[in-house]
């Protein structure tokens, strides 16, 4: 026997063609559900979406809670309204009965989802500034003019992607990944900047250090030199005094300047060692220099 319940497909498709002022609110959808000859319609959420002024993902997840929540039963495109509802149920209300936690969850993430987004909107601009420093003013208004724009465009297009033309889709999709790309020349020009800042800084606190290891080998060379000297005024005057023929001079002389001569040679040898240090230290810190690529 033929049933005798109206056919809810055709009734949809009636319906649907009346678009209505404004977008239901969840009340509303349920209520028009109820609506139906014996709570019973048989869609699917891409029909209700248009019907009710939503977007499919919107009517989808509305679907989906209203029968985790066990208001709703659902038999492949059919839609049966078990239990009243009120204008209250959202799409947090589901069959565990904590819709807070869920609340908190998309809270976070929203927030977490704005500061990423603001924070690599920051880096970028500033790095194209760093890009276009004649510009900085005009640069920074573009920036967030433009960050704020591809924002605002994807949004758009995650609340109606169903219902937009395909044209209108595809221009925001490619404005969209335009952004993106000078997002990343942005960014790619910050964190640039702050390498550069960083190899100039180190190159600075290098060449001090190194002019300062240049100059105290310089000054303990002349030391060394100055002691070499004395050294080298006492050897001779004994050499000179053994060649005219007067080694008892010789002998006298070498016994005065003995002491003398030993003090200068320690002094000598402690100041060598300083310079070895300082070689050393000279030798570390061009070590640490980084290699320069041609």
């Amino acid at each position: 026997m033929r049933s005798c319940r109206p056919n809810s497909r055709s009734t949809i498709s009636t319906m649907t063609e009346t678009i209505p002022t404004r977008p239901f609110d969840d009340g509303e959808a349920i209520a028009w559900l109820r609506s139906q000859p014996d709570g019973r319609v048989t869609a699917n959420a891409a029909e209700l979406a248009r019907q009710w002024g939503w977007n499919r993902m919107r009517a989808g997840r509305r679907l989906k809670a209203w029968q985790e929540a066990g208001h709703i039963r659902r038999n492949a495109e059919e839609i049966i309204v078990t239990t009243p509802v009120t204008p209250t149920v959202t799409e947090t209300a589901g069959a565990t009965g904590t819709p807070s936690s869920k609340t908190f969850v998309k809270l976070a993430a929203f927030i977490i989802a704005l500061a990423l987004a603001c924070v690599s909107a920051a880096f970028s601009i500033d790095g194209l500034t760093a890009i276009f420093a004649g510009a900085f003013w005009p640069v920074i208004t573009m920036g967030t003019t433009l960050e704020a724009g591809k924002l605002v465009a994807a949004a758009w297009l995650a609340e109606n992607w169903h219902s937009a033309l395909l044209l209108l889709r595809l221009i925001l999709v490619a404005m969209i990944g335009v952004l993106m790309s000078l997002n990343e020349v942005g960014v790619f020009g910050f964190l640039a900047r702050a390498h550069l800042d960083h190899m100039a800084a180190v190159d600075l606190a290098l060449a001090d250090r190194t002019a300062d290891a240049e100059a105290r080998l310089a000054i303990q060379g002349q030391i060394v030199a100055d002691l070499d000297r004395r050294i080298a005024q006492i050897d001779a005057a004994v050499e000179e005094s053994t060649r005219l023929g007067r080694p008892v001079g010789a002998m006298t002389i070498a016994d005065q300047k003995r002491r003398d001569r030993a003090d200068i040679v320690a002094v000598r040898k402690r100041e060598a060692r300083t310079i070895a240090s300082l070689q050393i230290e000279k030798a570390k810190i061009d070590a640490e220099r980084p290699p320069r690529r041609g």
